[in-house]
């Protein structure tokens, strides 16, 4: 399938297998769930928002030059944008674990009234475990104010509610 520069079209393609497809540069107006995009070609898609694309990396959303990992950090990021909020999405972190010094990944670190904190996001398949739990205090204990875990879906449906609550849990954190 290859579309022309300058040619709209608007169409569902969800469950369709676009493996191989050229849209480079093409206007894209579509429902991609589901459907296998994993060697086509996504690099100069246009989105409607200018501000959103796909990008060639499997499962990356570019988002005002950040590359996001799913829909649900891209509702954060625009929540935490409105909002006027200071973040970093997607931050390597280096710490001291047990194991020695290791470099981890916070979804969102984010900056509030003077504190730090990260908010992760947990897709279905990964729920905070004991290995988790102990990360998260390895982030306190490093000087992280507050690491609150919030599940996709809720961050998908209503970010604005995340991102209020996790802001005033920061705030109510004692420095």
């Amino acid at each position: 399938m290859n579309l022309q520069r300058n040619l709209t079209i608007e169409v569902n393609l969800s469950g369709a297998n676009l493996s191989g497809a050229n849209l480079s540069g093409a206007r894209l107006f579509a429902n991609l769930n589901e459907a296998d995009y994993v060697q086509t070609d996504l690099d100069k898609t246009i989105n409607a928002d200018s501000e959103t694309k796909l990008s060639g990396s499997e499962n990356e959303i570019n988002w005002n030059g950040f590359r996001l990992h799913s829909d649900a950090q891209v509702k954060i990021a625009e929540i935490l944008d409105r909002t006027s909020t200071l973040f970093i999405p997607n931050s390597q972190l280096r710490l001291t674990t047990p194991a020695g010094r290791q470099n981890q990944e916070a979804d969102f670190l984010i900056f509030h009234q003077n504190k730090l904190g990260i908010l992760k996001i947990d897709s279905g398949s990964s729920h905070p475990n004991a290995t988790e739990d102990e990360m998260c205090q390895l982030f306190i204990d490093s000087g992280i104010s507050l690491v609150k875990h919030y599940d996709a879906t809720r961050c998908s449906e209503q970010p604005d509610l995340v991102v209020q609550e996790f802001l005033e849990n920061l705030s109510q954190v004692q420095a």
